[in-house]
């Protein structure tokens, strides 16, 4: 066993051998100058170095000192890079020309996307695809359900320029001219068609989310009425309101089930001629609970006399093609029924269009053909205290193949209870179901037993 002084000399002369040791293998190496030609990357020190899949030229070249500089010639110490895109200008062009500068490149930060040495990646980015824009860009513009295509394949480059551009967000194009790039096909829609959507003009990140959304199309809100009622704020509150609504609104593709959302040959961005798009729809019959509506279309088709609003093809006329407070979403009252009590809002619907005094007047020689002497029958059939008649007892609204829209029968429960009448030149006569013939005469009274 050594003795304590021996013990302690042992200690200098192995500490001394070791420190020398350490520092012949580079532990120390600021003592000893780099000396030319020799390599960073030895199996010491930098080992990894210039053997990733895509390598920055110098290290490739294992130029180290083109980019570090040596302070001293005579020991391995290095000057700070203080300007990082002063050094990187050095050899690359300047990127940051256009009127929008990416933040990095602004702040010369150009080792802020890619590595100054090598990466795995091309460019010797920091990170592949959206994954190195994602290191400053908040996560959450891309954790929809619904992405976006260039983003779901994590290309932002497809849409935006990495270094500077000419438009706001380093766009590829102004509003949307970017989205156009792309989507050629909306860009013809538009220059063929009058009618463009208000927000189309602004763009269309007024209603698609340019990333992503949990939404179908990556639209801003559920289906389309979320999206639509965001700014058709009156609308949504009408629809909400109405005791009947159109059915076509519970339809799955809401909205667009009859509107455009982009562009239209149509008023309204509808998706037909007003006629046409509710005949798309109405050209069969429904069964709803106790509720049957007629197949219009074939209704149309086998009756050549058509009410004004049909004959206009607006069918907007008389419907409210949201929703309303009346029956079959009418736009004003007109009662359902065969029999009604007098009362004037029964006929606020064709009295819109249609002179009230109608069936107000017991005598007229002008304000209807249908009157036996100046007898208004208008008036003998709906001024009634207890069984007044309303309009659809004798008139179809849509069509017929008589006169004055006269039915060949009205639905009486479960009866076609038939009308019967019979025009001449003066007058007429009718043999309903409901009494025995009566005859009248515009010229001279008609005594009916």
């Amino acid at each position: 066993m050594l003795k304590t002084e021996q013990y302690r000399q042992f200690l200098v002369v192995w500490g001394s051998a070791l420190l020398l040791c350490w520092s012949a293998a580079g532990a120390d190496a600021r003592s000893f100058p780099l000396k030319e030609g020799q390599s960073c990357a030895t199996a010491e020190c930098h080992s990894k170095m210039g053997k990733d899949t895509y390598v920055h030229g110098p290290v490739a070249t294992k130029n180290c000192t083109f980019c570090h500089k040596q302070d001293r010639k005579d020991r391995h110490e290095f000057k700070p890079i203080s300007d990082v895109a002063a050094l990187c200008y050095a050899c690359h062009d300047k990127l940051h020309l256009g009127p929008v500068v990416h933040k990095p490149v602004k702040d010369g930060n150009c080792t802020g996307c890619h590595s100054p040495h090598q990466s795995g990646h091309n460019f010797q980015l920091l990170g592949g695809g959206q994954d190195l824009c994602l290191r400053c860009h908040q996560k959450s513009i891309v954790a929809g359900t619904v992405k976006h295509g260039p983003v779901a394949v994590g290309e932002c480059n497809a849409c935006h320029a990495h270094h500077s551009g000419q438009f706001p967000k380093l766009l590829a194009g102004k509003a949307n001219d970017a989205c156009y790039s792309c989507h050629q096909d909306k860009q013809s829609e538009f220059a063929s068609k009058p009618h463009i959507h208000a927000p189309m003009k602004i763009g269309c990140v007024q209603c698609h989310n340019p990333h992503s959304s949990d939404y179908k199309y990556t639209l801003i809100g559920e289906n389309t009425k979320g999206v639509c009622f965001a700014c058709h704020k009156d609308k949504h509150k009408e629809i909400s309101a109405a005791k009947v609504r159109h059915g076509g609104l519970e339809l799955p593709n809401g909205c667009i089930a009859c509107h455009n959302p982009h562009t239209s040959a149509f008023p309204k961005q509808l998706a037909l001629a007003p006629m046409d798009l509710c005949l798309s729809c109405h050209d069969r019959e429904y069964v709803r609970a106790d509720k049957k509506t007629a197949d219009m279309k074939s209704l149309l088709a086998r009756n050549k006399i058509t009410h004004g609003p049909i004959k206009d093809k607006d069918c907007s006329g008389c419907h409210n093609t949201h929703g309303s407070d009346y029956f079959r979403i009418l736009r004003d009252n007109y009662p359902p029924v065969f029999y009604a009590k007098y009362n004037p809002d029964n006929y606020k619907l064709c009295f819109n269009c249609h002179n009230d005094t109608l069936v107000k007047d017991a005598k007229t020689t002008t304000l209807t053909g249908f009157r036996n002497g100046d007898q208004n029958l208008h008036y003998v059939h709906v001024n009634k205290a207890a069984k007044g008649r309303t309009c659809r007892a004798c008139h179809d609204a849509h069509a017929t193949n008589n006169p004055k829209h006269i039915r060949d029968a009205v639905p009486f429960g479960a009866w076609q209870l038939p009308v019967g009448l019979v025009k001449n030149q003066t007058g007429g006569s009718c043999l309903p179901g409901c009494h025995q013939e009566f005859k009248y005469d515009r010229g001279k009274l008609v005594k009916n037993r």
